[in-house]
C-alpha cells in the first residue's frame, strides 16, 4: 500500500470534500459501500489536516481558505477523489474553475510522486 501526502489549501479542499459527500450520501442509499468506505477515508484524512491548524477557524471550524492541508492517502484514493471531481463537475457552476485547480494540484503530485 503506497501513500501520497499533498498539500491543498483549505478552499479548494473544500470543494473536494463537497464532492465527497454527494457521492457518499448518493450512494449509501444506492448500497454502494465502496464508496462510503473511501469516502470515509478521504474525509477523515481532510478533517484531521484540519483538526491540526491551531489558529482562527470560520464559523464551520475550518482554517483560513488559504491554509495548506496536508493530506495523506493512499494513492487507490487519491483517483477516488479524482473521479469524484469528475463526476460533480457538471453541476459545479460555481466552482467548475476550482474543481480544475485542485485536480491540477493532485494530477502533478501523483505523476511526480
Amino acid at each position: 500500500m503506497r501513500y501520497l501526502t499533498i498539500e491543498i489549501p483549505v478552499r479548494w479542499w473544500q470543494r473536494v470534500d463537497g464532492c465527497v459527500d454527494n457521492s457518499i450520501a448518493i450512494d449509501v442509499v444506492d448500497g454502494v459501500m465502496e464508496t462510503v468506505i473511501a469516502g470515509s477515508c478521504v474525509r477523515d484524512a481532510g478533517w484531521r489536516a484540519a483538526a491540526a491548524y491551531e489558529g482562527e477557524r470560520d464559523g464551520y471550524g475550518w482554517p483560513p481558505p488559504e491554509h495548506p492541508l496536508a493530506i495523506t492517502l493512499r494513492l487507490e484514493h487519491w483517483d477516488w477523489v479524482l473521479a469524484q471531481l469528475d463526476r460533480w463537475e457538471p453541476h459545479a457552476s460555481d466552482g467548475a474553475a476550482e474543481n480544475a485547480d485542485v485536480r491540477a494540484i493532485i494530477d502533478t503530485s501523483l505523476t511526480s510522486g
